[in-house]
């Protein structure tokens, strides 16, 4: 015959402290995960796929954001960031002209972009561009380099309806081997911020006339 059964505190806190994260994981591994639509799931494993991102640098273009925005969308699949410096040779030169000036204010730039880069603890590659029209020249090294997403960075006051903004844009449009961002800053407050930091001064207010009030007229005063 047996005698009665005691049941010790301790005993009874160690059996709690190991039957609940055995609930616990028999739960989560029983658990039934919400189904993904195809087309979300497809979009994940596309931006999870870029392994390369150039990004090119102009002058007059916003190089410094566009290098971040780049940094940040390669930084969970730790992918390589390509910087490349475009200059447009004239046709009246070889392509092979030295130009001391321009390889050492492009030297400048990418140093200064490689810095963003090993900011985010990824893998940075220069190389300085030659091309006749800047957009034909990155779709070039784009294509020879398997690059799988380009980043291009325009600064605010730069448009895309004319100049070498709009025939860069153009060129990348029609001969690019992928997938394309160009990110525009918008005349912001970020953006005002930036063109002061660079020695600009504030933004003088707009000239046009759509939205531009006139000043108020006194009327004249009859004679009492």
């Amino acid at each position: 015959m047996t005698g009665p059964l005691h049941v010790s505190v301790l005993g009874a806190i160690l059996a709690a402290a190991f039957a609940i994260p055995m609930a616990a994981l028999l739960v989560w591994m029983l658990r039934v995960p919400r189904p993904v639509p195809q087309e979300v799931a497809r979009a994940v494993r596309s931006v999870g796929a870029v392994q390369t991102i150039l990004v090119p640098i102009l002058e007059h273009y916003y190089s410094e954001r566009a290098v971040e925005l780049a940094s940040r969308l390669g930084q969970m699949q730790k992918a390589r960031i390509l910087l490349g410096y475009v200059v447009e040779v004239p046709r009246t030169l070889s392509l092979g002209v030295p130009l001391p000036t321009v390889e050492e204010q492009a030297n400048r730039a990418l140093a200064e972009a490689v810095t963003i880069v090993k900011m985010h603890a990824l893998e940075a590659k220069v190389e300085i561009i030659r091309a006749r029209e800047a957009g034909e020249g990155i779709a070039r090294v784009a294509r020879d380099r398997g690059v799988d997403l380009i980043v291009l960075g325009i600064s605010p006051e730069v448009g895309l309806t004319e100049g070498s903004a709009a025939r860069c844009a153009e060129g990348l449009f029609r001969h690019a081997p992928c997938e394309v961002i160009i990110d525009r800053l918008a005349e912001t407050s970020i953006g005002a911020a930036a063109e002061e930091e660079r020695g600009g001064g504030p933004p003088e207010p707009s000239t046009s006339a759509v939205g531009t009030a006139s000043p108020r007229k006194e009327a004249p005063r009859r004679p009492v």
